[in-house]
């Protein structure tokens, strides 16, 4: 029991963190573009659903931004 629990609890932060990864790297694309940008996924049930979708460049967009941040942070406090 422990063992799906454990399971059942990775799939939902990955599948919350993946959302908040993609939803910034949209966000970051967006302004970028001056708006130009159209994302396909809007909202988090149509994110589940078109997971499967090649959006891996946009999640490392999202992703570095948040590495970057924590490094920003890193050295101003220092």
């Amino acid at each position: 029991m422990s063992f799906a629990f454990d399971l059942f609890i990775w799939l939902m932060v990955e599948t919350i963190l993946g959302f908040l990864i993609y939803s910034t790297g949209c966000t970051i694309l967006k302004i970028a573009t001056f708006g130009k940008f159209k994302s396909d996924i809007t909202d988090y049930v149509s994110f589940k659903a078109n997971k499967a979708k090649n959006v891996y460049l946009i999640c490392m967009l999202g992703f570095s931004f948040y590495v970057l941040l924590i490094g920003f942070v890193a050295y101003m406090s220092h």
